[in-house]
């Protein structure tokens, strides 16, 4: 079974996504929150996260970047962006860059956001 972390400070958003996760049929991953991105590299290398959802919306471009360079050392898993539609000029940097995997805009269903996962 993959492991997926959800990194935000966003409460009422990490307990929709864990909520959401669970009602899907053939879900066949591990949902754990991380709510504390200053702890989520750590909190990735000790669960062995195969995937990381970051949400990027109330961060800093260059606070993203660090954290995205943190789980990539410590943790070596998968990273996927989400972020509004104002950020979608530092996703497609980040994206080529290698900074990260992929990212998701906002205003995506979440059909769409567990699709992203699951071909991860």
């Amino acid at each position: 079974m993959k492991k997926i972390g959800f990194i935000t400070t966003n409460r009422v958003l990490a307990q929709g996504f864990a909520a959401a996760a669970e009602h899907l049929p053939n879900w066949e991953f591990e949902t754990h929150l991380l709510l504390d991105p200053g702890q989520a590299a750590v909190d990735a290398e000790v669960l062995l996260l195969d995937a990381a959802v970051i949400d990027a919306a109330d961060a800093a471009p260059n606070e993203v970047t660090v954290l995205c360079q943190t789980l990539r050392q410590a943790a070596d898993c998968r990273l996927l962006l989400l972020v509004p539609k104002a950020g979608r000029g530092a996703a497609i940097r980040a994206l080529e860059n290698r900074t990260v995997d992929d990212f998701v805009f906002y205003d995506a269903s979440l059909d769409y956001l567990f699709a992203k996962l699951a071909a991860i």
